[in-house]
């Protein structure tokens, strides 16, 4: 198997990258399977930005090769936010659910609901750093989605477009093939299969 290093420690994005990755025999692990301790200030100004900040500095850690990604939700009638400060958005002791509440409260009466998310991955090796990206437009939904089993973030108040189904009433299968993070992880595995 390859191995590839994630630069992660959100559990929901490592078991997504895990089940898309490991079936085409790439073993994904992340800092803490290294027994490091990883945290990086995101004080870039772009998802590709934050993305290579994570990924360079694990590299510079391990000299292995690594990925990372940034990503979030990015609202038009909100001039792009949270964007860049989707996993921060409001207060950052807030929970996924408060995150997302406190968006569609944000949003004014009547206002246009078109959104998209959008991911950029970061890889970093001895050669330097490439860049993945994806994105994925919607709507965001007039409430929050309390029966969905899937998802994690925003996937509760975000409605896929064409599909018109929200992202947490998918199969992880299902929203791979549709979501941003999806696109951009095939991005890399075709640049990987060159």
């Amino acid at each position: 198997m390859k191995e590839i290093l994630l630069a992660s420690n959100n559990k929901h994005k490592v078991s997504e990258f895990r089940k898309a990755l490991e079936p085409l025999g790439y073993f994904v692990y992340t800092p803490a399977d290294l027994g490091i301790q990883f945290e990086v200030e995101e004080t870039g100004k772009s998802f590709e930005e934050n993305s290579s900040l994570k990924s360079q500095h694990l590299f510079t850690l391990t000299g292995k090769p690594t990925l990372a990604d940034d990503s979030g939700i990015c609202v038009l009638a909100l001039n792009g936010e949270p964007g860049i400060y989707s996993a921060r958005y409001g207060n950052p002791n807030w929970t996924d659910k408060q995150r997302a509440l406190h968006l569609l409260n944000s949003l004014p009466e009547g206002a246009d609901r078109k959104c998209f998310y959008y991911a950029a991955l970061a890889y970093t090796t001895k050669q330097g750093t490439k860049f993945f990206t994806g994105r994925c437009d919607g709507i965001l939904a007039l409430d929050y989605d309390e029966e969905g089993r899937f998802g994690f973030g925003y996937d509760p108040i975000f409605i896929h477009t064409p599909s018109y189904k929200r992202f947490s009433q998918i199969s992880p299968e299902e929203k791979f093939k549709l979501s941003h993070r999806g696109s951009a992880i095939t991005s890399f595995l075709n640049y990987l299969n060159q």
